[in-house]
């Protein structure tokens, strides 16, 4: 994404997920979006991995042990699903458009994504098992993020009545009732709570430009009331990821990049996309850490909460920081991982 001139959209990259430099403009919703990731312009050739990235940590972790399935999307533009042991490896969906993000049901039997079959960016639904794929958000204007409440309805940030900036739509599964949160302000990526009663999202401040401009986290009431920051950091704080207790949320963050921080161990991706780190913090905000060099952009808890997958590659880590351990699939370069029971 451009994110001041276009709205988050994807690039399938061969390598490093990175920003480019955009003007100085509002943000708008693209009327022929390309294929750009959240910041991504074009491949990088940089490593994943910073030059003084950390070892897998102490204690690795057994991925046969692994119970659950992982839905991601690669490189070829669609969407697969993989045991989390590393099993059982699928391709649901072959339509020559772009799929990718996708989201999986609470009950694990849907799985929810985005679509520019329609010649837009719209948000579909499909069976755990690839049938029955269909458009739920069908609207002109851009359509993206899905995720899910714990109830099984539809959430994305959408765009429609909007001139800039998107909100959060919300729809019944077969179709009916379409609600927009009345939250006044931009709302992308959004995750809602197990408890239902909170929605978590990304969100860019006033006057953001630049190939890494200014994301922050917010928390709001399921009815899109009661709206608080959670960070304050230079950068993209965005994409965050509630674990299933509620306690905490995961989130990537660029403050660690060299552009924003004047540490002596900042990072770069030496190009000219900024380094993306992988924090955790308390639901409240308080005690946001990093837990791994790895460069991630994407992240989502496992059902257990003991351990978080991210992206680019399918990553696993303890949410301590250690045993960081990659899950190898032959599927090109999986993107936006979502785990279930």
């Amino acid at each position: 994404m451009c994110f001041n001139a276009t709205p988050m959209l994807r690039l399938a990259a061969a390598a490093t997920l990175i920003l480019a430099a955009c003007s100085s403009s509002p943000v708008q919703q693209s009327s022929s979006p390309g294929r750009t990731l959240p910041g991504s312009s074009g491949p990088s050739s940089s490593p994943f991995v910073s030059p003084g990235a950390l070892p897998g940590g102490s204690g690795s972790i057994d991925l046969s042990a692994l119970a659950g399935r992982i839905t991601f999307s690669n490189s070829t533009e669609d969407i697969w699903v993989v045991n989390a042991n590393g099993s059982g490896l699928q391709r649901l969906t072959t339509d020559p458009a772009n799929d990718f993000d996708p989201s999986w049901s609470p009950d694990g039997s849907k799985i929810a994504f985005r679509s520019e079959r329609d010649g837009n960016n719209e948000v579909y639904v499909m069976n755990a098992d690839g049938s029955g794929q269909r458009d739920v958000s069908r609207h002109p204007t851009d359509d993206w993020g899905p995720t899910w409440s714990p109830d099984g309805r539809v959430l994305w940030n959408c765009a429609r009545e909007l001139v800039i900036g998107f909100r959060a739509c919300v729809r019944n599964l077969d179709g009916s009732r379409l609600d927009v949160l009345p939250a006044d302000i931009y709302v992308e990526y959004q995750a809602w709570s197990q408890d239902g009663t909170k929605i978590a999202f990304m969100s860019q401040e006033p006057g953001a430009s630049g190939n890494d401009p200014d994301y922050n986290i917010y928390v709001m009431n399921a009815d899109g009331t009661g709206i608080r920051r959670l960070t304050d950091t230079p950068g993209t704080d965005g994409f965050p990821s509630w674990s299933p207790d509620g306690s905490k949320i995961a989130f990537s963050s660029t403050r660690d990049d060299c552009s924003n921080s004047d540490r002596a161990d900042c990072k770069t991706t030496g190009d000219i996309g900024p380094f993306h780190s992988l924090y955790v913090m308390n639901a409240d905000g308080s005690d946001q850490h990093r837990i791994t060099d790895r460069f991630a952009q994407f992240v989502d808890w496992s059902p257990d909460g003991r351990y978080l997958v991210f992206a680019p590659d399918l990553n696993i880590i303890r949410s301590d920081g250690s045993g960081l351990t990659s899950l190898r699939v032959e599927a090109g370069e999986p993107e936006f991982p979502d785990w279930t029971t």
